[in-house]
């Protein structure tokens, strides 16, 4: 629970946390007429220029305790590294105030984010009760932050969700029951998908019992707008199929459907937005479980372009899901650029681990924003290099084009290079790679807790509002 108080008078039951940066932000605390021996102490810390988190208790009919965060720019760690560290040991019942406007949203971000946890199946369930100090200047800034962040924890709720609970079918009712202000919502059923040959997708999931289900989202602004696709895969586990996947490797694939739900959730962040682009985002939602009749290496399919693909390996199945997709979306409407994201390769993380996600492009412009944007903003982009090389190495002995080469160790740029073999009309394209910042395995950093991550809504959405 979240809710927005403009005096400090109005709030009981809680804990105070404030950010202090030099003496004088002890100016703000005056109305809590603190005890001098606790002053006498936060003048002993700022003197020796040390970050540190240090409470009082001061109970009192408004708050229990009170955490003075103390933050020295000239120290070592940036001001988001050190209110992640300590924000998620402090207890379920805060107040945030800020020492200053310019650091509010950081804190607010760090309190929300660096804290959340997925607790929808635990039979006891807490909730934090978080109370944040605006003023009318303020309250604008903190509302939008506010909704961007219920964007960002849906995506986290829903990325957390089991496969035995969120089908193809039911992800297509959510969005379905979502309300838009202004975007459509159109929806392909099983049939639809069979009759517009989109051969791939059908392979794909042709005897997993969950039936696909294709989800357009289309935001028109206006028509003389150029307009952005984003094509997306959503898999609800991936077992690999035949080439089935090693136990240690099994069970997070659930996280197979992440980046679905983060587009998902930046479309209801761009919902209400004013922009100067038209966006439809297209989510092709599907299953693979292993079967008495999967798909098999060595099948040849056709796809909706009419290039027939060598199965070389099931366990490669995305690229064949955005392939079907991507040539859908370049013949039947007019674009400007292809945007996919995807968590096709593994081997991204050797690379960058799980603080960068990788990108490519033949849409210049775009990659030099997002490039800007790793610059400063806490989700961190790095460029692989693409050329024709790639796009040629996809082509098959025995058919058009083989789904996996074996022999060409930069698999990352090759799942790219497949998906690009697949442009009808010579769109630009880029491709972005969120394979492990998307799923966090390794240890909380920054705003980031262990596990899933929200990693593209916020840069995707400054991105759109930029353009």
């Amino acid at each position: 629970m979240v809710e927005l108080k403009e005096n400090l008078s109005e709030i009981t039951d809680s804990n105070l946390v404030y950010l202090l940066e030099k003496k004088e932000d002890l100016d703000k605390l005056l109305e809590l007429k603190l005890d001098k021996s606790i002053l006498s102490k936060i003048l002993e810390i700022i003197k020796k220029w040390e970050n540190k988190v240090i409470n009082f208790f001061i109970w009192n009919s408004n708050f229990e305790n009170i955490y003075i965060m103390y933050f020295n720019k000239s120290w070592k760690s940036t001001l988001i590294e050190f209110l992640w560290e300590n924000f998620p040991k402090l207890p379920e019942k805060l107040t945030l105030l800020s020492n200053n406007n310019d650091n509010l949203i950081d804190i607010i971000n760090s309190c929300l984010l660096s804290r959340y946890k997925f607790g929808q199946y635990k039979t006891e369930k807490k909730e934090d009760i978080i109370f944040i100090l605006s003023t009318k200047d303020t309250k604008k800034l903190i509302q939008d932050r506010l909704n961007t962040i219920e964007n960002i924890i849906l995506a986290r709720d829903l990325w957390e969700t089991p496969a035995c609970d969120l089908t193809p079918e039911n992800f297509t009712k959510i969005v379905k029951n979502t309300e838009f202000k202004n975007t459509k919502v159109k929806v392909l059923t099983p049939k639809d998908i069979e009759e517009k040959w989109l051969w791939l997708i059908y392979a794909v999931w042709k005897w997993s019992s969950n039936k696909p289900y294709m989800v357009i989202l289309e935001r028109i602004v206006d028509k003389k707008f150029p307009t952005y696709w984003l094509v997306w895969k959503w898999i609800v586990f991936d077992t690999g199929w035949l080439d089935i996947k090693s136990s240690d490797w099994m069970y997070p694939m659930k996280d197979d459907m992440c980046w679905a739900w983060t587009v998902f959730c930046t479309m209801k962040e761009l919902d209400k937005k004013d922009l100067k682009i038209n966006i439809v985002a297209c989510l092709c939602l599907a299953e693979n479980s292993v079967s008495w009749d999967s798909y098999r290496p060595s099948d040849i399919i056709k796809s909706y372009s009419w290039k027939t693909v060598n199965i070389t390996n099931t366990d490669a199945e995305g690229r064949l899901v955005l392939a079907d997709w991507v040539s859908y979306v370049s013949k039947n409407y007019k674009l400007d650029t292809i945007m996919t994201v995807a968590t096709l390769t593994w081997v991204a993380l050797f690379a960058l681990g799980f603080r960068y996600a990788w990108i490519m492009w033949t849409d210049r412009f775009i990659i030099d924003i997002l490039l800007s944007f790793s610059k400063t903003d806490f989700e961190k982009y790095c460029e692989l290099p693409f050329d024709n090389y790639y796009v040629e190495k996809c082509k098959s002995e025995i058919a058009d084009l083989d789904n996996w080469s074996k022999w060409i160790y930069t698999w990352s740029t090759m799942w790219w290079a497949f998906i690009y073999n697949f442009i009808e009309n010579g769109e630009k394209f880029v491709h972005l790679d969120i394979a492990w910042v998307a799923n966090n395995s390794f240890e909380p950093y920054g705003l980031y807790s262990k596990s899933t991550t929200w990693f593209w809504v916020d840069s995707l959405s400054k991105l759109f509002l930029s353009l």
